[in-house]
């Protein structure tokens, strides 16, 4: 029913837009709200998603969906502005997905993801109603409430890999100028990336895998702290050859995560530096032990460095992370995914401490075509070591290829993108610990048609 609602919201202004005549005659009719309905710009994508992942262990699994999103803006009115999206989710084939593995009775987890993880069955009703914001803007700055389109965070972040990406809600203040960028956000409620409903930030919280404690025994936070929201300030300068930016994440009754990034460029190349430091919400104490996110004594620390040379199409890339020994980094995986030099598809810091880990990168692009090849590996994750490796993992390597092509004439708007995955552990094996983690080949074939 929402998503019939949203596509007749749209397909009506959409009509109302082609209808318009060239020429307005009624003067009246020109300062009119509908014509500016009429004016406000509709866009939107296609995207279909073939996704298939053999495993070394357990199934194998295939699944295609086919989805788009529609959006409409009003043209501004002294400032202000509507906006209106929503998504749509179909599955045309696959492989049964909610087969298990006798030895884990895990199933399907990539594929899934194209769906909705909390209702396995659902593969037709899958709609969003993604945005639903007012705005007002003022030369390069606006402030916007609802279900609002973010800036971009090396934290909180849309991360549409698959065919819903993180969609929030809230009010984002944004400003910029020639000196300074920031930001000041307060986000209150979330729609996950594969999920289809929408969720305060308390009840958010959890819902996907929840690691363990650091005495081993399986950690259970779901729905056990009352916070109220997630505030995010931002501040950004641009200097002759650096880039400044200072993020700080307060998520109530949790942790507060402060980000800072710095990117120096000269000639052909690039270098950056990240540090990341966490200090846990005193409110986490009040909580049993089992029943925290965070534990009093975990400080989270991350130094993240990047060397780039860039030669004319081609780009090479070397990075290093290094996740402390003072504690876990975390960010809840319900608001996106971070972005360290290191963090690539299927390879996050996030749950780690006491961890190394290198990546190098190729890039070639030449007018329409994009080639990149990442590569990345982990020193010091050990099984069973639950102080510092939330989730038991072990050290693995990993390498994505990724082609992509994008068209142009009469087929302008259509990306095609193959993304192929390769993760290995360097030590265990047991298919407890590497079933639909480690030990995979992936194909992702995608193909997007942006209007």
């Amino acid at each position: 029913m929402k998503r019939l609602v949203v596509m007749l919201v749209v397909f009506s202004l959409s009509q109302s837009t082609m209808a318009q005549e060239n020429h307005i005659k009624d003067t009246i009719e020109n300062k009119s709200l509908v014509s500016y309905l009429k004016e406000g710009e509709i866009s939107g994508h296609i995207r279909n998603y073939f996704l298939m992942t053999e495993n070394q262990y357990g199934n194998d699994y295939y699944a295609n969906a086919i989805g788009g999103v529609l959006s409409y803006e009003t043209k501004s009115y002294k400032g202000f502005q509507l906006g209106v999206s929503g998504i749509f989710t179909y599955k045309l084939f696959s492989s049964d997905l909610n087969k298990t593995y006798d030895q884990t009775n895990k199933s399907s987890r990539w594929e899934q993801e194209l769906f909705d993880v909390n209702h396995k069955d659902n593969f037709k009703d899958l709609d969003r109603l993604e945005e639903l914001y007012i705005k007002y803007h003022w030369k390069n700055s606006y402030i916007t409430y609802g279900k609002i389109p973010v800036e971009y965070t090396p934290l909180l972040n849309k991360s549409d890999g698959r065919m819903k990406p993180f969609a929030f809600q809230g009010a984002w203040l944004h400003h910029k100028n020639e000196k300074i960028q920031a930001d000041a956000a307060w986000i209150h409620r979330v729609s996950p990336r594969s999920m289809t409903e929408w969720f305060s930030m308390e009840e958010v919280i959890g819902l996907t895998d929840n690691g363990y404690l650091s005495n081993g025994e399986k950690a259970d936070y779901e729905g056990t702290t009352h916070s109220q929201g997630l505030a995010i300030v931002h501040l950004g300068k641009e200097f002759k050859n650096l880039n400044a930016n200072f993020w700080n994440f307060h998520l109530d009754k949790f942790i507060n995560t402060s980000w800072l990034q710095l990117e120096y460029s000269k000639q052909d190349f690039l270098i950056g530096m990240i540090y990341s430091f966490q200090i846990p919400n005193s409110y986490q104490k009040k909580l049993s032990e089992e029943k925290r996110y965070v534990q009093p004594n975990e400080n989270g620390q991350v130094a993240s460095f990047m060397l780039k040379y860039i030669n004319g199409h081609s780009q090479i890339k070397a990075a290093y992370s290094k996740a402390f020994e003072t504690g876990r980094y975390l960010f809840p995986k319900e608001l996106g995914r971070d972005q360290f030099y290191t963090s690539m598809p299927r390879s996050r810091i996030e749950g780690l401490g006491g961890v190394d880990v290198f990546a190098i990168g190729y890039q070639y692009n030449w007018k329409h075509f994009f080639l990149n090849i990442d590569a990345t590996t982990t020193y010091g994750a050990e099984i069973e070591n639950y102080e510092l490796n939330k989730y038991n993992i072990d050290d693995y390597y990993q390498i994505n290829t990724r082609l992509h092509y994008e068209f142009s004439n009469f087929l302008k708007g259509l990306h095609v993108e193959l993304l192929y995955v390769w993760k290995q552990n360097k030590n265990e094996h047991n298919p407890k610990l590497v079933v639909q983690r480690s030990d995979y080949n992936q194909i992702n074939l995608i193909t997007n048609f942006n209007f």
